[in-house]
């Protein structure tokens, strides 16, 4: 469709039919502070936006079914320094995705960075403009905290960032990285593999060569764990998810060692309800674990996003 501007909510000329429906806008990387910190939304040949180099953007609307168009005239940024989604004192992190949303806060446009996918709409409890107070998977770093329950969100593509823990100038730094594909507009990060950091329990030495990634495909979180076994010093065995379970449960995973042996029976991934915490568990049974010799469990496994 032909593009046209917005003046008082009304449009001048064209239009659009769909939910993230775009014109003239475009995500990249920015510095701020620290080389590579910001996300900037601005026009799509990256000079600035203006009221004579506007962009629009349509989202669901407020009412079921309606649809809402809205203007930008000017360049938004986030600065991600702060921020940690849960990360934090986990260790420092490569190419992590993180997601741009466009919020439609009952009426008024808002930018946001999500770790979490599968967002549709925003608990306002759960979103601030303070990076410092994002400190859980499930919350939204936004322009301005979405001050309205009658909102609706959508990703309009993502950034590949580093993720320093401790170092740099300043804790819970973000390097957006500079690869072509490293900075996406108009896709989603769905499917997408990422490095996934973890906190384990029931070991005098953890395990090591680890491979641990997971991705989302809507509001299904899959992971990929397998490592060599550490040492045990404990009957439980835990870790930690990147993303929050809606329920608890369990499923079953394809490979066991315990007491320096591989099992024969299969073990299970246990998930708790609104909580990143993962059980694992020998034939099916949790606490029974040989607290010596060495331990590990290889798994693909899925689950619910918790969606608070």
């Amino acid at each position: 469709m032909t593009g046209g501007r917005i003046t008082s909510g009304v449009i001048e000329q064209g239009g659009a039919n769909m939910a993230t429906w775009m014109n003239n806008l475009a995500i990249v990387r920015a510095t701020t502070t620290n080389a590579g910190d910001t996300v900037r939304i601005t026009s799509a040949d990256g000079s600035a936006l203006s009221p004579s180099n506007y962009g629009w953007i349509t989202l669901p609307g407020t009412t079921a079914g309606q649809l809402s168009t809205f203007s930008l005239t000017a360049d938004v940024s986030i600065v991600l320094t702060g921020a940690h989604w849960g990360i934090g004192t986990t260790g420092d992190i490569t190419g992590a995705l993180l997601r741009v949303l466009a919020i439609n806060d009952n009426g008024t446009l808002r930018w946001g960075v999500a770790y979490q996918g599968g967002r549709r709409t925003l608990n306002t409890s759960n979103t601030s403009a303070t990076a410092t107070d994002i400190n859980l998977p499930e919350e939204v770093l936004c322009t301005t905290a979405v001050g309205s329950a009658t909102n609706r969100c959508r990703e309009i593509g993502y950034v590949k960032a580093d993720f320093d823990d401790t170092g740099g100038a300043s804790e819970d730094l973000w390097a957006i990285q500079t690869g072509i594909d490293d900075v996406v507009t108009g896709e989603s990060a769905d499917g997408i593999l990422q490095p996934w950091n973890y906190s384990v329990t029931g070991f005098s030495a953890n395990p090591t060569s680890v491979n641990s990634h997971w991705t989302m495909i809507g509001s299904t979180v899959f992971l990929i764990y397998t490592a060599t076994a550490g040492t045990s010093n404990a009957t439980t065995y835990t870790m930690t998810a990147p993303i929050k379970s809606q329920v608890g449960g369990g499923c079953v995973v394809s490979r066991v060692q315990d007491n320096s042996s591989y099992q024969t029976g299969a073990g299970m991934v246990g998930f708790v309800a609104s909580s990143t915490t993962i059980d694992l568990y020998i034939n099916g049974l949790p606490n029974v674990w040989t607290a010596s010799g060495t331990k590990v469990v290889w798994f693909m496994v899925n689950y619910q996003a918790f969606q608070p």
